[in-house]
């Protein structure tokens, strides 16, 4: 849930009906993470009319009454959050943080996707930085497309599906396509290429891929949270080619798959 923007924290809790029931779901989870001494801040947000300031001080107030010692701190070693409207509400302790949001940056990321794991996380984590993500795809076959499909439908019902958009190129070697878009293409570009593979003359030191900064089940969990499946395509990039392609684009709205394969022009 992190890594989903519009999520801005992730917390550890109880739902409450009332201004009371939080203040006392707020007690019960001082007892299990504060100590006597210990810092700590309580972050409110209220909506609907509730005011932030009420049930936060409530549910401090009634913090401070139930760990004798306690410190209210802007440097807190243990965080919670409380969330109400005019039903009631929810507290908690932190988590971890979250994106927030959604992207709204004006920069641009061109990510070379091939509809596998590799690339689908680098697409994602550029969209989640607040790139406008341009998906390009070298088409190695009906299957590649197929899961390009899927990653483009994912992530424009995630995100300001403005700001993401897809590109097939058709005609070439797989190899060719991507050294000639490359050459052509100023701005950043990504890939989800392996460490120590063999790539095109064309690439090396020009697409960068970040995703391996990432320990290897933080990147096994970025994918699975997506909820598609991968395309399995092994890229001989040693075969020759002509460097020439045409281009089929789809962008500027959410999509399910089958409006994706059907909209690309």
């Amino acid at each position: 849930m992190r890594f989903m923007p519009g999520v801005s924290w992730v917390a550890a809790g109880f739902i409450a009906r009332s201004y009371e029931g939080l203040a006392e779901a707020g007690a019960s989870l001082a007892r299990s993470y504060l100590r006597r001494g210990e810092r700590f801040s309580v972050e409110a947000e209220g909506t609907s009319g509730t005011l932030a300031s009420d049930i936060g001080g409530g549910v401090t107030g009634r913090m401070l009454d139930t760990v004798k010692g306690a410190r209210v701190s802007e440097s807190p070693r243990v965080r919670f959050r409380v969330a109400a409207d005019g039903r009631g509400g929810v507290v908690g302790v932190e988590v971890c943080a979250g994106v927030g949001g959604t992207p709204t940056g004006t920069e641009e990321a061109t990510c070379y996707v091939s509809g596998g794991v590799h690339s689908s996380v680098c697409a994602w984590m550029a969209a989640v930085s607040g790139y406008r993500v341009r998906m390009v795809h070298a088409k190695a076959s009906d299957e590649s497309v197929l899961a390009v499909a899927r990653l483009y439908s994912e992530i424009s019902n995630r995100v300001d599906p403005r700001g993401v958009s897809l590109e097939v190129l058709e005609g070439g070697r797989v190899a060719a396509m991507l050294s000639k878009h490359a050459a052509e293409t100023a701005g950043e570009l990504f890939g989800g290429f392996t460490p120590g593979r063999s790539l095109p003359e064309g690439l090396r030191g020009v697409v960068s891929a970040p995703v391996f900064l990432l320990p290897e089940e933080e990147f096994a969990a970025i994918f699975e949270s997506l909820g598609i499946r991968a395309a399995v395509a092994v890229t001989d990039w040693r075969q020759p080619g002509s460097p020439g392609y045409s281009v089929r684009t789809f962008r500027g709205g959410p999509a399910d798959v089958s409006g994706v394969l059907d909209g690309l022009r």
